[in-house]
C-alpha cells in the first residue's frame, strides 16, 4: 500500500505561460490534481477513507457518488482488497466507466438526487454495519487534514503562500482543508500570510454567497445546499458539509465567492485547451472563470501571485510507443535525450548504442503535446529474470520549455505498466528532482552502481 500512498498527491503545480496574460495576472499557476491515479482530487481523501475503514475491521464500504468519488473509493478499497458499494441517483450510471465492472463493486442505483443517494447510502452504512465514507459524518477531521496537504505542497514548491487561491465550492470541503493548512503553515511561522480564499460558485442564488453578499457573518441553515446547472443544463447539487466553516474561511482569508455562468466556464475550457494544451473539466474551469473575473473586476491586482485548484487538470499529452520507422534516424532520437538530460546524459555513443538495444528487445516511448514530442523513456530488456529486473529505463526525460506538466510522472506509470513492474534505473546521486520522481512511483535505492575507472 506504499506504493499506492506514494503515488497520490504531490501533483504538479504548473506555471503558465500564455493563459495568465489573457487572464491579466503575473503569475498564474495551476494545481494539477488530474494527475492522481483515476484523474480526480477525490483519490486523496479516498486513499484514508479506506485505509481507517480496513483499521476500523470494517469488510465494506459506502459512499454516494455522481461518479468521481466514488470511482476513486472503488479504485483503493480494490487496491486494500475491501468490497465497494456506491450509491448513485437514478439514470447518473455511465455503463461505459470501467470501474463500475471492478470486482468488488456493486452500484446501487436509488433516488432522482444527490442528496436522496447521499441520504440511503448513509441508511445503508448503519444497517449494514459498512464504513461510512460520504462527507460530513465521521470523518471531517480526515478530510480536513489531507486536503490540507495541499496547501503544504503549494507552499513547497512556491516558498511562501500565494496571494490567492482559487477553487470550487462543490461541497466546501476542500475550502475548509485548505485553510486549515495555510493557517497551520502561519502558525508554525512558515509563511508570512494565509492567501485569499476564492470561491467559484456556478449560480447566483447560492446561500454561500448571498450571505457573504450581504456581509452576514452566520449562516441560519445549517443544512446548506449548493445546486447548480452543469455543462448540459441538469441540476448539480451538493450538501455544504460545514457551511459556517466555509464562510469563515472565506472572511478570515479576506477572500471572495466570485459567481460565473455556464457561459463563461464553457469559455475557460476552450481557452485553457488552445492557450496551454490543458484538459480543464467543470469544475476547474469555473475555478480559473473565477480568476478571470476577479481581476476583471478589480477584486486582486495583476502582480498578485494565484494558483487555481483544477480538479481534474491534465495536459493534453499523448504517450506512445515508438518504432524505429516511425523516425528519420536514431540520431534524431539521441539529439532529444541529449536536450532532455542535459548534464545528466552520456555521450553519444553509449546514447545510440541504447537505442539500438531498446528498439531491438525493448521499447521507446514518446510523449506527445499537440503533436510535438515533450519527453521520451528508453527501456531496454537484461538476458536475466531473476538476478535482477528484466527491465532497465535508461533514459527518461521531457523538456524542461513545456513546464511542470506531469510528463515524466505519465511517462513512469507507462513504464511500469509495459513491464510489469518488473525494472530498475540508475540516477546520478546530485540529481534530487528525478529521485523525488522516481520514489514517488515506488522505487527504492537498493545499492550503488560502481564503475571501474579505465
Amino acid at each position: 500500500m506504499e506504493l499506492l500512498r506514494q503515488r497520490i498527491g504531490h501533483t504538479v503545480l504548473y506555471k503558465t505561460t500564455r493563459i495568465n496574460s489573457d487572464i491579466g495576472v503575473e503569475e498564474l499557476y495551476l494545481k494539477m490534481e488530474g494527475l492522481n491515479p483515476t484523474g480526480h482530487m477525490h483519490d486523496r481523501i479516498a486513499y484514508y477513507l479506506v485505509k481507517e475503514a480496513v483499521q476500523l475491521g470494517y469488510k465494506t464500504i459506502v459512499v454516494a457518488s455522481l461518479g468521481q468519488l466514488g470511482e476513486s473509493v472503488a479504485f483503493v478499497a480494490e487496491k486494500f482488497g475491501m468490497a465497494c458499494r456506491v450509491v448513485m441517483p437514478e439514470g447518473s450510471v455511465d455503463r461505459k466507466k470501467r470501474w463500475f465492472r471492478e470486482p468488488g463493486v456493486e452500484i446501487i442505483e436509488f433516488g432522482s438526487n444527490y442528496h436522496e443517494a447521499y441520504r440511503k447510502s448513509h441508511e445503508l452504512a448503519v444497517s449494514n454495519n459498512w464504513y461510512d465514507a460520504n462527507h460530513g459524518y465521521s470523518n471531517c477531521c480526515i478530510t480536513d487534514n489531507v486536503y490540507a496537504e495541499i496547501a503544504e505542497e503549494i507552499v513547497a514548491k512556491l516558498g511562501n503562500s500565494p496571494n490567492n487561491v482559487y477553487c470550487f465550492l462543490s461541497n466546501g470541503a476542500l475550502i475548509t482543508g485548505l485553510h486549515l493548512g495555510f493557517r497551520s503553515l502561519w502558525r508554525r511561522g512558515l509563511v508570512q500570510r494565509i492567501p485569499k480564499i476564492m470561491m467559484a460558485c456556478a449560480s447566483d442564488d447560492n446561500p454561500m454567497y448571498l450571505a457573504w453578499q450581504k456581509r452576514e457573518t452566520r449562516i441560519k441553515d445549517e443544512k446548506t445546499m449548493n445546486r447548480y446547472k452543469g455543462m448540459s443544463k441538469n441540476t448539480i447539487e451538493y450538501n455544504i458539509i460545514d457551511p459556517q466553516n466555509v464562510l469563515n474561511a472565506v472572511y478570515d482569508s479576506g477572500g471572495a465567492f466570485i459567481p460565473v455562468t455556464t457561459g463563461e466556464i464553457r469559455d475557460m475550457i476552450a481557452l485553457t485547451r488552445s492557450r496551454e494544451d490543458l484538459k480543464v473539466a467543470f469544475r476547474g474551469a469555473a475555478s480559473l472563470a473565477a480568476c478571470a473575473a476577479a481581476r476583471r473586476h478589480g477584486i486582486v491586482e495583476a502582480g498578485e501571485s494565484s494558483v487555481v485548484i483544477l480538479e481534474e487538470g491534465k495536459n493534453e499529452l499523448n504517450i506512445r510507443q515508438l518504432a524505429e520507422e516511425d523516425l528519420e534516424n536514431i540520431e534524431q532520437l539521441a539529439d532529444y535525450v541529449d536536450r532532455y538530460l542535459g548534464k545528466y546524459g552520456d555521450d553519444r555513443q553509449s546514447v545510440l548504442e541504447a537505442i539500438r538495444v531498446a528498439f531491438a528487445g525493448g521499447f521507446v516511448l514518446g510523449a506527445y503535446i499537440s503533436g510535438e514530442m515533450k519527453g521520451l523513456a528508453v527501456v531496454i530488456k537484461l538476458p536475466v529474470a531473476v538476478v535482477m529486473p528484466q527491465y532497465h529505463l535508461v533514459y527518461i526525460g521531457a523538456d524542461i520549455r513545456a513546464g511542470s506538466r506531469g510528463i515524466g510522472t505519465r511517462l513512469m506509470e507507462t513504464v511500469r505498466k509495459l513491464t510489469d513492474g518488473n525494472f530498475s534505473l540508475h540516477v546520478d546521486v546530485e540529481n534530487k528532482k528525478a529521485i523525488r520522481l522516481y520514489e514517488k512511483m515506488g522505487l527504492k535505492k537498493a545499492y550503488y552502481r560502481m564503475i571501474a575507472i579505465r
